[in-house]
């Protein structure tokens, strides 16, 4: 009865109510020096698991675990695409990824509308010692899903839980498209019911969604998120399930989404600007590198100086950046040592 009660609640809060929650401070991301990039990697056999790379600075990356996967899976398709990681207000860590694996041979329009409803997700306590990998039907309940790609998740402040969004293709108002859906939860364990969360007029669909929190008082928004429908939009809102304000694309330097998908956004910890990392699937060309002081200026986005950023050995597709603290750096480079630089 509790769960169904708090599946409830959590559903209307979804939906725009906001019951009041407190919540532990993040800590700022000046203790957290280092970065933690968790991501997959095209034309291997296990490409399709998740790699973990570090960095010092944000833009030069090593390769750990001597470029080989840190963490497989051996669930539903076996495969796992465009991994996210959060730290929670416990201090846990939680991995959320598409399970999928495009190497079985079922092609894209599969993937797309007959695929797999669940999403995959590994937990542990200290980076290092992870959990074994679970399935979660988060997009079951959506009439005629396709398939749930690439999960995110974000703790909201105003209702002290955590808000997980993703892709699902499915017919809706005329158009079988991509939508991103969401839905809450306190535990990475029990899931309200999926709800619609982001929709374009029309037949534009939309994927890829990653948002950050800029915390209170940083701007002129306290949320900002970058989205693939036909471009890299970026958007700023003060609430999680408020009114979004469309504030530019990637237009100004010369790029569509056409040519580039799966952004990450992270902050750079020793400047205070923003990275927008976007992936150059149609080139295979791996990540571009942008940066800017003011995301809620899109068009002051500028590509970093090719010759300040190193990726590391591997081709790195659609992932997440983590600011870590240097012990936590420290702590992961102890279990998986770098590959050598290329």
């Amino acid at each position: 009865m509790k769960a169904l009660l708090y599946m409830a609640v959590l559903g209307a809060a979804l939906l725009g109510a906001t019951p009041a929650a407190a919540a532990a401070a993040t800590p700022a991301t000046s203790a957290r020096p280092d970065y933690l990039l968790v991501h997959f990697t095209d034309g291997r056999a296990d490409g399709e698991q998740i790699y973990f790379s570090t960095s010092r600075d944000g833009y030069r990356w090593q390769d750990l675990n001597g470029g080989q996967p840190v963490l497989t899976s051996n669930v539903g398709d076996q495969g796992v695409r465009d991994p996210s990681i959060i730290r929670t207000r416990d201090g846990k860590f939680y991995i959320l990824a598409t399970d999928l694996r495009i190497a079985n041979g079922k092609g894209w329009e599969a993937a797309k509308h007959r695929a797999s409803t669940h999403i995959v997700i590994f937990e542990a306590a200290d980076l290092v010692h992870w959990s074994a990998p679970r399935l979660v039907d988060i997009a079951g309940g959506i009439a005629q899903a396709g398939c749930a790609w690439a999960p995110e998740a974000i703790y909201d402040d105003d209702t002290g839980d955590y808000l997980v969004y993703w892709t699902t293709f499915s017919p809706a108002n005329g158009h079988d498209k991509a939508r991103i859906y969401a839905a809450r939860t306190r535990d990475f364990v029990t899931f309200t019911p999926a709800q619609p969360y982001i929709d374009r007029p029309g037949a534009q669909g939309l994927i890829d969604t990653q948002i950050v929190d800029a915390g209170p008082g940083a701007g002129a928004y306290r949320y900002y998120r970058a989205s693939g429908d036909g471009q890299i939009t970026i958007e700023g809102s003060n609430a999680l399930t408020g009114s979004w304000q469309r504030l530019g694309d990637l237009a100004a330097i010369g790029l569509t989404g056409q040519e580039v998908e799966g952004p990450i956004l992270f902050r750079l910890a020793a400047s205070g600007e923003w990275g927008l990392w976007v992936d150059q699937y149609r080139s295979r060309a791996g990540y571009l590198a942008l940066a800017t002081a003011d995301l809620s200026r899109p068009q002051t986005l500028r590509r970093v100086d090719p010759a300040r950023i190193a990726y590391g050995a591997t081709k790195k597709r659609h992932g997440s950046i983590l600011n870590i603290s240097a012990e936590e750096y420290q702590r992961v480079l102890a279990r998986w040592p770098a590959a050598p630089a290329p």
